[in-house]
C-alpha cells in the first residue's frame, strides 16, 4: 500500500497574509495548520505530500492529484478541526478501512469520529467517494473563536476567522501523532 499527504493551501480574502511568532501562528490558521503539519510529517517519513488549491470552491486540486493515484494508494488527508474534544488530533471521514487497529493504539491523543462527518465539504469526499480509494481526515485541532458564547451575531464561519491562532507546539505534537501512524500503516495493512 502507497501512503500520500493531501493538505489544501487555500487562502480565503480578504485574508493578504498570516503571521507567526515564536509561540503561535496568527490569523486565518484554516488550514495553514494542517499544511505546516504534512509538510512536516512528509519530511521526517518520507512519503509525498501533495498541497492542492481549490477545496474551498469544487475540490479541483484533490482531483487532479486523484487522477493521478493508484488505487493502492492510501491518502492522508490532513487539515484543521474544532471537533478534537480533548485529544490532540481527529481522525474521521474514513473510507476504505476500519479505524480499529488504530484505535487500539491511538485513541488516547487521536478523537476517532465514526461516520461521516460534514462528508462533501472535505477532499475525502474526492479521494473516497469519488475515486474509491482508502482515505481519512486527519484533523489539527484549532481554537473555536465562539466557543463560550451564546449566539454570537454576525457569526461567520468559525474556522475562517482572520483573527484566529494556533500553537506551534500544537502543530508540533500533531506531527509527531502524524508521524507515528504513518510508521505504522507503513508496516501494517489495512482491512
Amino acid at each position: 500500500m502507497k501512503l500520500v499527504i493531501s493538505a489544501h493551501f487555500d487562502l480565503a480574502r480578504p485574508v493578504m497574509s498570516i503571521n507567526m511568532d515564536d509561540k503561535n501562528l496568527l490569523g486565518l490558521v484554516d488550514n495553514f495548520a494542517g499544511v505546516f503539519v504534512a509538510y512536516q510529517a512528509s519530511r521526517k517519513t518520507g512519503i509525498p505530500v501533495y498541497f492542492t488549491n481549490y477545496e474551498e470552491l469544487e475540490f479541483d486540486g484533490a482531483q487532479e492529484v486523484a487522477k493521478s493515484l493508484n488505487k493502492d494508494t492510501l491518502v492522508i488527508v490532513v487539515d484543521t478541526t474544532m471537533d478534537a474534544k480533548d485529544k490532540a488530533t481527529y481522525i474521521g471521514n474514513v473510507y476504505g478501512f476500519s479505524t480499529a487497529k488504530l484505535k487500539k493504539l491511538f485513541s488516547d491523543r487521536v478523537f476517532f469520529k465514526d461516520g461521516m462527518f460534514e462528508e462533501t465539504e472535505d477532499e475525502t469526499i474526492i479521494y473516497g467517494g469519488k475515486y474509491g480509494l482508502k482515505t481519512f481526515y486527519f484533523g489539527v485541532p484549532i481554537p473555536n473563536p465562539y466557543a463560550g458564547i451564546k449566539n454570537p451575531f454576525p457569526k461567520p464561519d468559525a474556522y475562517h476567522i482572520t483573527d484566529n491562532k494556533i500553537s506551534l507546539k500544537t502543530i508540533d505534537k500533531a506531527t509527531t501523532i502524524l508521524v507515528e501512524l504513518i510508521d505504522w500503516l507503513s508496516k501494517n495493512n489495512l482491512k
